[in-house]
């Protein structure tokens, strides 16, 4: 401003009072003792300020630099993009294994892209706490039976449970074992409990564990049927969609064992058991062989 100030009406209530000397009638002098020399600012602010000459002059280097890749990790950074530029191109194709766990199936049929990815570069899961609740109690179930098929743990059950943490609780354990004493299934013996099947599924192998699998009172016509029971830790299915992903590992446990038995599929029933909700399903449709394929096809061939 050209000029100068007046005293505030604070320094002026303050002289008044006495808290501070009289103010001066007028300044000692009218002329700005800065001069005509004043320091101007530029705005915005240059993010780079003093560092705009060495930051300009290091990105010119860089981009004067011929296009190469250097250093201890040249390899991996050669295969990591000639990956990138593949599937940029749409030729990343993924090899299905041969073996495929009967608990992933849902995953390689509703989402077969999300699985290639999986595949093609494997990933650490973290340890959750229902997984491993998951396996004590299927182990427990196994133990009370004094039965089992199998130590094959490639259709473990998988890590789409709730609930995380960084130890199993012995009540937690307790808990569904209490639940499981006071179902429908405590008093009924199954004649097999974790029976491993490797069903032979187009041009795969599907390795299915079975939970239990009980015998159903005879029919009308006098035969007897079988019930293949799937026991579940996590949380009953949220709607109708999820049931039906989920069923997709019962519809492959009946094949199994209905080849594996030589048992006609329609003698066989299936059923979930969610412990933790002490909830039976047993759902209305249960894939036949030729569904599934179809399902299996229309993923991968489609």
């Amino acid at each position: 401003q050209l000029k100068y100030r007046e005293p505030s009406m604070f320094l002026r209530d303050l002289a008044m009072a006495g808290v501070i000397d009289e103010l001066p009638a007028a300044p000692e002098s009218e002329v700005n003792p800065l001069g005509e020399d004043l320091e101007w600012i530029s705005w915005p602010m240059d993010p780079l300020g003093r560092r705009r000459p060495a930051v300009e002059a290091a990105a010119e280097a860089v981009r004067a630099a011929a296009p190469a890749i250097g250093g201890p990790w040249s390899h991996e950074l050669e295969l990591l993009l000639a990956e990138r530029a593949r599937r940029l191109a749409g030729a990343g194709e993924v090899s299905l294994p041969t073996r495929v766990p009967a608990s992933r199936f849902k995953d390689f049929v509703t989402d077969p892209d999300a699985m290639a990815s999986s595949l093609l570069r494997p990933m650490p899961e973290k340890p959750f706490k229902a997984t491993r609740l998951g396996t004590l109690f299927h182990s427990w179930v196994e133990n009370r039976y004094g039965l089992g098929g199998g130590s094959d743990e490639l259709d473990a059950p998988p890590i789409d449970l709730d609930d995380e943490g960084d130890g199993v609780e012995a009540a937690d354990l307790a808990k569904l074992r209490a639940t499981f004493e006071a179902s429908e299934w405590a008093d009924r013996r199954p004649i097999e409990v974790e029976r491993e099947i490797h069903l032979p599924f187009d041009d795969r192998i599907v390795i299915c564990k079975i939970d239990a699998i009980y015998e159903t009172a005879p029919d009308e016509n006098g035969g007897g049927g079988f019930e293949v029971v799937d026991w579940k830790t996590g949380k009953a299915p949220k709607d109708a969609d999820d049931l039906e992903r989920k069923t997709l590992q019962l519809a492959l446990y009946r094949l199994a064992y209905s080849k594996w038995a030589k048992v006609d599929p329609s003698r066989i029933s299936a059923a979930f058991y969610f412990v933790a909700d002490d909830r039976v399903i047993r759902p209305e449709h249960v894939d036949d062989e030729a569904e599934l394929l179809a399902r299996w096809r229309a993923a991968f061939r489609g």
